[in-house]
């Protein structure tokens, strides 16, 4: 898993435990599906990936997730972004206190 926020830099990046990531995969399974791409970032917070063993892709930015899996790419629309504060919150035991508070901020920039 990953969080995209630099431009010519690495993205912080760290593994999801089995258990994390079935349950992630089944959550976003259960998202309705949508119709439209991830707006377009800009700089700064572009999203979090989600890589798993198989090698499902999904990019979860705002309330649109998108998943890769098998060559297909399916939309999924979730409204009340609970995914995206799912991988969030997630990211906390991760990053420096400082990179954390600046992906919440930008987070919290985008909500609506």
């Amino acid at each position: 898993m990953s969080v995209d926020l630099f431009s010519g830099r690495e993205a912080p990046s760290w593994a999801l435990s089995d258990e994390d990531a079935r349950a992630l995969r089944e959550s976003m399974d259960a998202l309705p599906e949508g119709k439209r791409a991830p707006p377009d970032p800009g700089l700064g917070y572009r999203g979090f990936t989600v890589t798993w063993a198989d090698g499902a892709k999904a990019t979860v930015y705002r309330d649109v997730v998108q998943v890769v899996e098998g060559g297909r790419t399916s939309l999924h629309e979730d409204a009340p972004r609970a995914v995206e504060s799912r991988l969030l919150s997630a990211s906390k035991a991760h990053l420096d206190p400082q990179l954390f508070s600046m992906v919440s901020s930008q987070v919290q920039a985008a909500q609506p």
